[in-house]
């Protein structure tokens, strides 16, 4: 009976959920007939937090289809009222489209400050109610899917919430265009067979250090900061090793997969990034050695 309704139940929505409970009874059943020394398959549960959604406000002049800017709103008496995230850059309307999101609003007049009509602000919990949904599918359209995945686990603590914000993921896709800019240029691939650098090395495998650490601790956000950290070093250090920047690609591959699998095979490689030893970093690498003085 207890199998038959665990089938019922990954059927459902509830199908990862399903999985884990298939993972801990097989576990059990296991360690009962005494085929492996442990009962429990999982070490830590951790509760993901939720994204929530930073809604936008317009404000409508009572008894009237006059809309007035936020910074201006106190000369008037308004009613606040939820607007599509996602007619709004930043906190600037785009007022056509709004004028096109409801037949009431197709006449709407606007009170503009400084030629902008400015939205309201406000962390919620993201519905449909509150038009603060975003579709992931627009973003990774727009971005990519490493991008939105990459942003995603920058956002903060796995088991915080926290708000999402679309612009903010603007910054995780020029991370993702610098560290392309260290295979290639316009031409294609400019990886050189050239011996790393002290600097260059210590820079590689200070991250394969934090990196390892992080994923330990599920503190994926300082991840996707280390690998930032990571990519402007190389930079500043004008490198395009392969010694560096190959396993470089396997250490990101957890995070953006398909950026890196990408990477992987124009380094020339057989088979997949996700087969690909994981690095070892070599402490002689992380530690300090040297010291500036003033004098």
């Amino acid at each position: 009976d207890y199998w038959q309704a665990v089938d019922v139940y990954i059927g459902g929505t509830e199908h990862a959920v399903g999985h884990l409970l298939y993972s801990r009874m097989w576990t059990k059943a296991l360690h009962d007939l005494g085929h492996i020394g442990f009962d429990e398959p999982f070490k830590k549960l951790i509760n993901q937090g939720m994204i929530q959604g930073s809604s936008r406000f317009v404000y409508r002049i009572n008894g009237s289809n006059t809309f007035v800017s936020k910074g201006l709103k106190q000369q008037y008496k308004v009613d606040e009222i939820h607007v599509d995230v996602n007619m709004v850059d930043g906190v600037e309307l785009n007022t056509e489209a709004f004028k096109k999101w409801r037949p009431e609003y197709a006449n709407a007049e606007f009170i503009l400050e400084d030629g902008k009509y400015i939205c309201g602000a406000e962390i919620e919990k993201m519905s449909k109610s509150k038009s603060n949904v975003v579709n992931p599918d627009d973003i990774v359209a727009q971005y990519g899917a490493d991008t939105f995945r990459m942003y995603e686990m920058f956002l903060g603590p796995i088991d915080m919430s926290k708000p999402w914000d679309t612009k903010g993921i603007e910054g995780v896709h020029r991370f993702l265009k610098k560290m392309w800019r260290l295979y290639n240029d316009e031409q294609g691939l400019i990886v050189s067979d050239e011996p790393a650098t002290d600097a260059e090395l210590k820079t590689l495998h200070k991250t394969i250090k934090k990196i390892s650490e992080d994923i330990e601790r599920f503190s994926f956000n300082t991840s996707v900061s280390q690998f930032m950290i990571c990519v402007n070093e190389l930079s500043a250090l004008n490198c395009h090793k392969r010694s560096i920047l190959q396993p470089l690609a396997v250490v990101i591959a957890p995070f953006a997969p398909h950026f890196a699998e990408e990477l992987w095979h124009q380094l020339g490689n057989e088979g997949s990034v996700i087969d690909a030893a994981y690095p070892q970093y070599d402490e002689k690498y992380t530690v300090e050695n040297s010291k500036l003085y003033p004098v």
